[in-house]
């Protein structure tokens, strides 16, 4: 069937994560720092995501336009936002190479220490920040093609190609799930700064798979959010919800699914590079 590889690699991902459960922890404890600072640099607020009366308290704005304090305060918001998404870029290049680099030498049977995995982590951050974002634009002009096929059709009162393009957009969500990982599992392994083409080439190269897979994903997704919710809930509908508390309930999920989609990345690049190898061998 053309999803065995996308269902193998999503049943031994959930043994790889149990197997590793150090690297799960190593998740964890940087998921709850991340919490902690985040709850300190936005009080009150989830996710950075600050409200305009938060952001220029007591300000009237007028026809005029801003005050000076309001100004300042706006230029403070932003200078934050900016720290915190290079921070959550430093710690998400750091963990992607950190757990990966564990998946991969885990399967291979070889020994290994968290502090050790660290010190080679740390170097490798610089070069594992630009792949990731090499990964997002290349996704993010992925996805523009069957948008503007959608957007076009739309525009044009076309229903077939508006609908063709919608379709097309539903089936790059969950092929751009499975690339990013993919990414990741190729740069750990090849320390090629050209891995998000190598990683795109063998998501299309295995079409079915990837999809597969990153159905699968998404499904895990939902179901991770349903066992959660009934932990959150009670502190997001409340008058004055703990934004902290609510982070660090979902630590743990987060930190879990974050393994999860690596391991699958690995896994799903070993029977990928596999494949390709098979297929290279001259045939006598």
């Amino acid at each position: 069937m053309v999803f065995m590889g996308a269902l193998d690699a999503f049943s031994k991902a959930f043994s790889l994560v149990a197997e590793n459960r150090g690297a799960y922890l190593l998740v964890l404890v940087v998921f709850l720092a991340l919490a902690i600072l985040n709850s300190a640099l936005f009080p009150g607020i989830r996710g950075g995501a600050v409200p305009r009366e938060e952001i220029l308290p007591d300000v009237v704005f007028e026809k005029h336009g801003m005050t000076h304090e309001s100004t300042d305060e706006l230029v403070r918001y932003v200078e934050i936002r900016l720290l915190w998404i290079l921070i959550v870029a430093i710690v998400l290049a750091f963990v992607e190479y950190s757990i990966v680099r564990t998946y991969f030498l885990s399967l291979d049977g070889k020994e290994y220490s968290i502090s050790e995995l660290i010190a080679e982590a740390l170097p490798k951050i610089p070069v594992m920040i630009i792949v990731n974002v090499l990964a997002y634009l290349t996704g993010i002009l992925v996805a523009l093609v069957p948008a503007l096929v959608m957007i076009v059709g739309g525009l044009t009162l076309n229903p077939f190609l508006a609908f063709f393009g919608l379709v097309l957009v539903l089936l790059v969500i969950p092929i751009l799930i499975t690339y990013y990982p993919l990414v990741v599992a190729t740069y750990v392994d090849t320390g090629n700064l050209g891995a998000f083409i190598e990683a795109l080439g063998l998501v299309f190269r295995r079409l079915p798979s990837s999809l597969g897979y990153g159905l699968l994903t998404i499904l895990l997704a939902f179901g991770v959010s349903i066992v959660m919710a009934p932990l959150v809930l009670p502190f997001t509908l409340s008058s004055e919800p703990s934004v902290l508390v609510i982070s660090l309930l979902e630590a743990p999920f987060e930190a879990f699914f974050v393994c999860f989609l690596l391991a699958g990345g690995v896994l799903l690049y070993r029977d990928f590079r596999g494949t390709e190898e098979k297929k290279e061998e001259p045939v006598y």
